[in-house]
C-alpha cells in the first residue's frame, strides 16, 4: 500500500523503522492493509482511498478530548494529494449529500475541522441517511469514551457514480467504535433507501463482507 503524508501535518514516527506514522489512528495501533488503495494522513484521522475509482473505503480516527468547541468551516476541498480528486461540484444537484467519514463535530482545533472537510473524507449519502440517522449516530458514539472509529462504506460492483469525477455511490455505510471498556460495536445504515435507519452487525459479518480485517 502506497503511504501518503500530508504536508499540512508532521508526526512523531514510531520506534519501528517499518511503521506508518499514521499507525496510531488505527485500531491497536496497527495499519489495515486494503490492496490498491493509497493512504492519507491527517491531523487527528487517516483515510484509506482508491484513487482509481475515486472512492473513499473507510477513515479511522484516534479518540481526543474534545474539551474545545471548534466553529465549523464548510471548506469542502479538493485533496491536492490526489491526481484526479473529487471536487465539491460533484456533488451539486445529484441529489446526495457530501457527507463524512470522520465528523466535523470531532475535530479539537481548526486544522483539524478544516481536515476533516476534504473531498476525501467524504462519500455520497442520501440526505435523509445523512442527516438524520448518521448524525444521531455520530452524537451517541461521541458520548461514550472510545479509543479509535473507524468508519468506511460498501460499493456494489456497479455502483451508480455522481459528478464529472465518478465518484461511487456506496450501498452501505458502516462504523465500527473500539471503546476504551474494550468492546466493539458495529453499526450499518442501508445508503440506498431514503430514511433508512441504524442498525447492528456482528464484526465478523462486517469483515466477510468487506474482505479484510478491521482489527
Amino acid at each position: 500500500m502506497k503511504n501518503l503524508i500530508a504536508a499540512l501535518f508532521l508526526f512523531a514516527l514510531p520506534t519501528a523503522a517499518n511503521a506508518s506514522p499514521c499507525d496510531q489512528f488505527y485500531p491497536n495501533g496497527k495499519e489495515i492493509v486494503v490492496p490498491n488503495t493509497v493512504v492519507l494522513c491527517n491531523s487527528f484521522f487517516a483515510t484509506v482511498y482508491d484513487d482509481v475509482n475515486n472512492a473513499t473505503v473507510f477513515s479511522t480516527e484516534i479518540a481526543q478530548a474534545r474539551v474545545v468547541k471548534v466553529p465549523r468551516t464548510d471548506d469542502f476541498r479538493a485533496d491536492k494529494r490526489i491526481a484526479d480528486s473529487p471536487t465539491p461540484a460533484d456533488y451539486t444537484n445529484t441529489g446526495y449529500d457530501r457527507g463524512h467519514m470522520v465528523p466535523a463535530a470531532n475535530a479539537d482545533e481548526k486544522q483539524e475541522m478544516s481536515d476533516t472537510f476534504l473531498m476525501t473524507n467524504m462519500t455520497p449519502q442520501l440526505p435523509s441517511v445523512n442527516r438524520t440517522a448518521w448524525r444521531l449516530l455520530e452524537d451517541r458514539v461521541r458520548s461514550v469514551p472510545f479509543k479509535w472509529v473507524v468508519t468506511g462504506a460498501h460499493y456494489s460492483k456497479t455502483p451508480k457514480r455522481i459528478g464529472k469525477s465518478g465518484v461511487p455511490v456506496p450501498d452501505m455505510l458502516y462504523k465500527v467504535a473500539f471503546f476504551e471498556s474494550g468492546n466493539v460495536a458495529v453499526y450499518i445504515v442501508d445508503n440506498l433507501v431514503p430514511k433508512s435507519q441504524v442498525s447492528t452487525m456482528k464484526l465478523e459479518e462486517l469483515e466477510a463482507l468487506i474482505g479484510y480485517k478491521l482489527r
